[in-house]
């Protein structure tokens, strides 16, 4: 079970993805944006409701500001461009009010079941640690391995966004530098923005302990992303 805040609008109706949550165990509390800090250690997550993408922006903002836990979008605006701003302001993952509730069950289960079981071995040092890189790659196995300890497989799309980061370490990869790295030579792909958020996601996911906190991959709001090693 887990323990999930909410924002929502006032004048919408029910909200059934909500309900199913409750029905399941979870415990559901609503926010007010002006006091979300005093709840902030009690939350496993927060989920904003929303139909108005301005309000949702100013939402994410404040949270951002408070709280370390991750924050999903809900939205009734069932548009790639809405979700990219999502995701760039520091939403984990944006789902759509179409979406059967079921299915957002199982998502967000698996989600904070994943982010709740990260453990210490990505920051665990050993007494060699100061010798190690703090990330390398292995191209022969599409992978990266973290402070000389775990190794971590990628996609090829995962390994090559990576790579572009970790060829140019602090300084700032443009989101059009990666798509034209990761499709330049595919046709008619649209929302391409939304897909370079996508695989960072799915990047921090694999390799960071904090997704909302990341130590390596950091979002260079409105511009793309950089790798932050020393």
């Amino acid at each position: 079970m887990y323990t999930i805040g909410y924002l929502i609008e006032k004048e919408q109706e029910v909200n059934a993805h909500l309900n199913f949550l409750t029905a399941k165990g979870w415990s559901l509390s609503e926010i007010n944006i002006r006091e979300q800090f005093v709840y902030q250690e009690n939350f496993d997550a927060i989920i904003i409701c929303e139909d108005n993408m301005s309000e949702a922006c100013f939402w994410l903002m404040e949270l951002k500001k408070n709280v370390n836990v991750p924050i999903y979008l809900l939205s009734a605006i069932d548009e790639s461009r809405s979700n990219i701003v999502y995701l760039q302001l520091g939403a984990q993952a944006c789902f759509s009010m179409k979406m059967e509730a079921e299915e957002l069950y199982y998502t967000l289960t698996n989600l904070l079941s994943h982010y709740s079981n990260k453990s210490s071995p990505l920051s665990t040092k050993t007494s060699t640690s100061s010798k190690q890189k703090e990330i390398e790659l292995i191209p022969r196995n599409l992978s990266v391995l973290i402070d000389g300890i775990i190794e971590v497989a990628l996609t090829k799309k995962e390994y090559n966004a990576l790579e572009m980061l970790y060829n140019s370490p602090g300084q700032t990869i443009s989101y059009n530098e990666l798509k034209e790295k990761l499709w330049n030579s595919e046709m008619n792909v649209e929302d391409k923005n939304y897909r370079v958020a996508n695989i960072m996601f799915h990047l921090r996911n694999k390799i960071e302990i904090s997704v909302t906190n990341p130590r390596f991959i950091k979002t260079v709001r409105s511009k793309g992303y950089m790798l932050d090693i020393k």
